[in-house]
């Protein structure tokens, strides 16, 4: 089976659906994240973090994502982690398999509008479908960019 090194994070080599995965020629080992699911998620430790088996080869066999706003998934779900059975997808998941809706890049520019207009965030969040702390983080973030 063929490896590729990661592009992002150094010393690290996957095979094509992520049965191996060595991190500085060190074997890591796989496990389920949560065995509640129907689908648990593939994990391995390492610089202290989990990571999902999923994205590691995505990023290294397909290309990293394009924003963070975006996932790995399986195209079929009952196939493996194979790169050919994998793609980005928006949003995240909430644990059961449907995804929370997401505010999108395009709506950023609308809702900073919003804010600098003195709309209430309450209101924004609510016409957006989202947690006040939403509108918070993009108000801050924004603020935070343009001082």
């Amino acid at each position: 089976m063929e490896f590729r090194n990661h592009p992002i994070i150094k010393g690290l080599r996957i095979n094509e659906n992520g049965s191996e995965i060595y991190k500085d020629g060190v074997l890591l080992r796989a496990f389920e994240n949560d065995k509640n699911r129907k689908n648990p998620t593939l994990k391995v430790n390492f610089n202290g973090v989990a990571h999902s088996v999923a994205k590691l080869v995505c990023e290294a066999w397909n290309k990293p994502r394009e924003h963070i706003g975006q996932r790995a998934s399986k195209i079929n779900d009952l196939g493996d982690n194979h790169y050919s059975n994998l793609e980005w997808r928006e949003g995240a998941s909430n644990g059961v398999g449907q995804f929370k809706q997401k505010i999108k890049p395009d709506d950023i520019d609308d809702i900073i509008e919003l804010l600098k207009n003195k709309h209430p965030v309450i209101k924004i969040a609510k016409t957006y479908n989202v947690n006040p702390c939403t509108i918070y983080r993009i108000k801050n973030n924004y603020v935070k960019e343009n001082q």
